[in-house]
């Protein structure tokens, strides 16, 4: 048994419980407030399944371990430390600024930090982005956001 392929069949059971426990808790809310937690929960859930079921089926591709194991790519940590600045840096941000600056800087920042060097493709997709989401939560789902040029 393979180690990446336990991993994700335990992150699967793990998505799986977190999502039933947050439809759970959505069902002591009113009714109207407590259907975006149900589908959050149950694409959660869905998404938990979808994961166990591929670790599965990887775990059954998998041949046995034979000769010496190939290294493992060292985790970066200067990466997931870089992108909680982002997140922290976000978060200030989105509440003096406004959304939509703050959320081009984070896309474009985020992409950056993950490696994506294209500046090309990065700005207008982190414009475009940015954009549309505040699109779509003021005018679908009729939040408002706090937002310089909206």
């Amino acid at each position: 048994m393979t180690v990446t392929h336990k991993k994700d069949m335990g992150l699967g059971v793990a998505a799986i419980a977190f999502g039933a426990w947050m439809f759970a808790e959505a069902m002591q809310l009113k009714s109207g407030p407590d259907f975006w937690p149900k589908v959050v929960a149950a694409g959660i859930i869905l998404l938990g399944a979808l994961i166990f079921v591929m670790g599965l089926m990887g775990l059954r591709k998998a041949p046995a371990a034979k000769g010496p194991a190939k290294e493992k790519a060292k985790p970066q940590y200067i990466h997931v430390a870089a992108v909680m600045v982002v997140l922290v840096a976000y978060y200030f941000a989105f509440q003096t600024i406004g959304y939509t600056i703050p959320t081009f800087l984070m896309i474009g920042a985020t992409a950056y930090i993950l490696g994506y060097r294209n500046w090309k493709v990065l700005l207008p997709t982190s414009l475009l982005t940015s954009i549309a989401l505040y699109l779509v939560f003021t005018k679908l789902f009729g939040i408002r956001f706090p937002g310089a040029f909206f």
